[in-house]
């Protein structure tokens, strides 16, 4: 999970003198992985703070508004589109001037006229100052801002944004707090927690219930009731932190919810008292057929697997994904319910994947967060809160389903550090190392640990501890020793020796691995040219789209073909998994591992090419004797005559070709493709790893040249059978080209060829090599009816 966290803020729990680079680096090598640095500034001067007093119709321009703004010094006309102003708001405004963005991004503000109407500025979106990317309306400041003050002296807009890397297991991470503690440790640096002090005194008591009608799925539930409220903007340090985060900010109440998000990686939702039935909240499984319009404006039907925070009688939340705009708080809200909960991650899950409804807090709770971490929610919303919203405790901080945590204890040998690490640390530093980390540790010889309540997910025996030991004291500083003994010898009897070699060889060539789904739909195989009753169907699918087992690469790999074949002036891949078959009813299916590959190129171009891959792809699993025979007209995956099969001691082994233009059509492709497709399980069953060696040639080569005239249908294969055995001294031959011309007679090609002589004990002479020839080319004319051209 990536974070973008202010590094301000996470000082603030620390009080580094140490520079950025160095907190970045630590952080790296013995935490979380800071992937990123954007450095943070003010890209605007000459910006002040403005009230908007009147707002007039543009009488030019049906979408532009005219506000007039006081500055406290003097009344201006504004031009202004956005959508969102209202009289009485405090907004940035941009004077004739003043400088938005830096470098060469950078315009300066001029008095102008717009459709007819003089403007003396710019009313500024967050987006325009430089502050994140939102430009849907204008930035609006707290009503208690100071008018005619440069917005630049309004907060600290220096700063850096970490891009910070958190693996999924640390959830107590992924938390402004947790970096700040795990930063701590690093650097060897003090701790200091910032613990909230809210004002729990009951002003009003106001009647609220919280039942939990399914535990398991909502172990914990707390809540508090406040008053009093006064929606607004948040205050613009509060905004930015927001930003920094991208996030946008809507109102103090609901950004007070984010910034805990933020600060603590603790969800949290804000209701409108007011807007729930009955005054109570009801966590259960929702209703068949149940509905609720969510807070992204979509509207979502919900089944008795999902589970619903509801008031007396609808549904006001997802619960742990979304709340409901039919109990949000709005400018008019004045006591609200601050919801601070836990769920099963599982289930959560399930949800967000079901209704395709994902947000920042599906995304933590479906990590797993501990039951402990609802107090300080709650606590630190009551806290500001009752600073930026004047809110005050309207009831008892409501706690359903809490039970008292018991830590656990992990009795922990020192002895098992040399042992994992094969280094001695001393006790004094490995208490001080956990201890940094949050847990308490008791003893000298053996340690008694007790994991904190945030990190008990994760961390549960003894050789955790030593991770976590290693980690903080440094991999960097742990000794380095070469192996010693014999090198073991790869197992090339294995498959994934042959995976491997196939792999190298294919990426050696300028190919691309690509990687498909096993589970696919009718349809998608049928594109293909791949249909039949002996499909493997999924029992429960997940879609449509995963209702079948694929029954070929092919498929795949060409719908990659099709999504690359514009961004890409050359495609060469491949594919190397298993496909599923089944040959008899109700038996498991059987899993093959095939090679697939894909060539993209100029017609018969790329058939040669892919020609020329087999052979030397063969000889690499030993193969130097194999046959290729022209693939059945009839099959509608290949051009005629441009596929062949592979056969090895007459067994088939695959086949390559071009892809039938009809197949081109269905994946909307215009360019020829040529495709590989063998039996990877079989080939590798009999690949050859045993190397035999042979001296180079003592005595030299003859070679001679023909071209000769035969009938169109007639193969190379058929013409290199017939020549391979003619004489005992031909080498090898090579095929040059093929000729088609009228003058050659109907139906008549001619074809070049190379035919290599050597004798292993003397040099041949010129009447040995011609004889030779002539008996080649009395073979080919007694079994193709071939002539001399």
């Amino acid at each position: 999970m990536d974070l973008k966290i202010s590094y301000n803020w996470i000082n603030e729990y620390l009080k580094s003198t140490k520079s950025l680079k160095e907190f970045s680096t630590e952080m790296s090598l013995k935490c979380q992985s800071v992937e990123r640095i954007h450095p943070f500034a003010a890209k605007f001067s000459g910006v002040i703070t403005a009230k908007i007093i009147a707002i007039d119709s543009h009488p030019n321009a049906d979408k532009l508004r005219l506000p007039t703004v006081d500055t406290g010094k003097e009344k201006l006309q504004i031009v202004c589109g956005a959508p969102n102003i209202e009289v009485g708001q405090i907004v940035p405004l941009a004077l004739a001037g003043a400088v938005l963005g830096e470098g060469e991004a950078a315009f300066e503000i001029k008095k102008t006229n717009i459709r007819g109407v003089d403007s003396n500025g710019m009313l500024c979106s967050p987006k325009e100052l430089g502050l994140g990317d939102d430009h849907s309306g204008i930035l609006i400041l707290p009503d208690n801002t100071p008018l005619g003050k440069k917005l630049e002296d309004s907060a600290d807009f220096k700063d850096n944004v970490l891009d910070i890397e958190v693996t999924s297991n640390r959830t107590d991470a992924m938390s402004v707090v947790g970096l700040a503690r795990e930063g701590a440790a690093a650097l060897d640096l003090k701790f200091n927690p910032i613990k909230p002090k809210p004002n729990l005194k009951i002003t009003k008591n106001i009647p609220f219930k919280v039942e939990i009608k399914e535990p398991k799925m909502c172990p914990r539930y707390s809540a508090v009731v406040m008053t009093d409220v006064v929606v607004g903007p948040s205050p613009l340090w509060l905004q930015i932190c927001l930003w920094q985060s991208g996030l946008r900010p809507i109102n103090n109440l609901v950004d007070i919810t984010n910034y805990i998000l933020l600060e603590y990686g603790r969800p949290m939702h804000v209701f409108d008292y007011d807007k729930l039935n009955d005054k109570k909240i009801i966590v259960r499984k929702a209703k068949a057929g149940e509905k609720i319009l969510a807070l992204d404006g979509k509207t979502y039907e919900l089944n008795a697997n999902h589970l619903v925070i509801a008031d007396g009688k609808i549904p006001a939340a997802v619960g742990g994904i979304m709340g409901g705009q039919d109990s949000a708080a709005t400018k008019q809200t004045k006591t609200i319910v601050f919801e601070s909960a836990v769920f099963d991650p599982v289930l959560i899950r399930k949800t967000a994947r079901d209704l395709n409804l994902y947000s920042d807090s599906s995304s933590l709770f479906e990590k797993g967060l501990h039951p402990q971490s609802t107090t300080e929610g709650i606590l630190r919303a009551i806290e500001l809160t009752q600073k930026i919203a004047g809110g005050q405790v309207a009831s008892k901080i409501i706690d359903v389903g809490l039970n008292k945590f018991q830590p656990k204890k992990i009795k922990f040998d020192l002895s098992q550090i040399k042992r994992y690490l094969a280094v001695d640390i001393p006790v004094v530093k490995v208490k001080k190392i956990l201890s940094a980390l949050g847990f308490a540790v008791a003893g000298n010889k053996t340690l008694t640990v007790t994991v904190p309540w945030f990190r008990a997910n994760d961390v549960v025996f003894d050789y955790d501890l030593v991770e976590e030991i290693a980690r903080i004291y440094g991999y960097h500083n742990l000794p380095t020793t070469l192996p010693v003994g014999e090198i073991p010898l790869q197992n090339r009897d294995s498959v994934f020796y042959w995976e491997n070699l196939a792999k190298n060889f294919l990426a050696g060539l300028g190919f691309t691995e690509v990687y498909n789904y096993s589970m696919v739909s009718e349809k998608f195989l049928a594109q293909a040219k791949f249909t039949g009753e002996k499909l493997i169907k999924i029992f429960n699918p997940l879609s449509e789209d995963m209702a079948v087992m694929r029954s070929t690469l092919i498929a795949g790999v060409l719908d990659n073909v099709a999504e690359n074949i514009n961004n890409f002036s050359e495609i060469k891949i491949f594919e190397l998994s298993n496909i599923y078959s089944v040959k008899k009813e109700n038996e498991l299916p059987h899993e093959i591992v095939k090679l697939t590959g894909a060539v993209v190129g100029d017609g018969q171009a790329a058939f040669y090419d892919v020609k020329g891959i087999m052979e030397v792809f063969l000889n690499k699993f030993g193969q130097k004797k194999f046959d290729l025979k022209i693939t059945d007209a009839a099959c509608p995956l290949w051009q005629s005559q441009s596929a062949l099969d592979i056969y090895i001691n007459q067994e088939y082994f695959g086949q390559f070709g071009l892809i039938s233009q009809e197949l081109l059509n269905n994946y909307g492709l215009n360019k020829p493709v040529a495709i590989f497709d063998l039996d990877f399980s079989k080939l590798a069953g009999i690949g050859a790893t045993i190397k035999t060696f042979q001296p180079i040639p003592e005595f030299p080569e003859s070679v001679r040249d023909l071209a000769i005239i035969i009938d169109k249908d007639i193969s190379w294969q058929s013409v290199k059978e017939a020549i391979d055995k003619a004489n005992p001294l031909l080498n090898h031959i090579d095929y040059l080209n093929t000729f088609i011309d009228p003058a050659l007679g109907a139906d008549k090609k001619s074809l070049a060829l190379r035919l290599v002589f050597r004798a292993a004990d003397r040099t041949l002479k010129s009447e040995e090599v011609e004889s030779a020839t002539k008996n080649v080319m009395a073979n080919l004319a007694e079994k193709l009816g071939a002539k001399l051209r």
